[in-house]
C-alpha cells in the first residue's frame, strides 16, 4: 500500500516539476512577479557621477576644503552621503561617518557645493545618493595614497 501511494504522489509531482516556471522563485521571469516588478528589472539605473573627472573632483575639494587649524591630531575618513536631484543639485547632505565637528561641517560644506550628472531609471533622470569621501590626514585634505614598504 505505501508503495502505492508514493508511486502515486510521485507521478503526480513528475508534471508539475517539468514545468520550469512553476519553480521559478526569483531567477529569471517569476510568475508572481507583476508586471510592474517585470519592466523595473529591465530598466537599466545608473548612478549619478560628478560633472567631470574624478581628478577634477579632487581638485574641487583641495580648492575649497578650508582645513581648521590646530587639528594635527585628527585623522580619518569622513563619509558625506549627498542627495542629489533631478537636475544634478547636491539638495542634502548627511554625515554617514565622521571626525571632529568642525571638520564634518567644512565636508558637508565643500559636498554641497558640488554638481553632478543626476542617475537615472531608464531614460528618466531621478532624486539618488552619492557618498562622497573626505580623506583628512594630520589635520588636513589629503588625497596621497603613501605606500608602505617593508624594511
Amino acid at each position: 500500500m505505501r508503495k502505492l501511494i508514493l508511486s502515486v504522489a510521485l507521478a503526480l509531482l513528475i508534471p508539475i516539476s517539468a514545468d520550469a516556471q512553476f519553480f521559478n522563485f526569483g531567477f529569471g521571469d517569476d510568475l508572481f512577479d507583476s508586471p510592474f516588478q517585470q519592466r523595473r528589472q529591465r530598466e537599466q539605473i545608473t548612478q549619478p557621477q560628478y560633472d567631470g573627472e574624478k581628478e577634477d573632483m579632487e581638485l574641487f575639494m583641495k580648492d575649497h576644503f578650508k582645513n581648521p587649524v590646530g587639528q594635527r591630531d585628527v585623522e580619518g575618513t569622513i563619509i558625506i552621503a549627498c542627495i542629489i536631484d533631478e537636475k544634478g543639485k547636491v539638495v542634502e547632505t548627511h554625515v554617514v561617518r565622521g571626525l571632529k565637528e568642525e571638520f564634518n561641517k567644512e565636508a558637508q560644506r565643500v559636498a554641497s557645493k558640488m554638481k553632478f550628472k543626476p542617475g537615472k531609471r531608464g531614460k528618466e533622470k531621478v532624486k539618488s545618493r552619492f557618498d562622497v569621501s573626505f580623506p583628512i590626514r594630520k589635520g588636513r585634505l589629503s588625497f596621497l595614497d603613501l605606500k608602505t614598504t617593508d624594511v
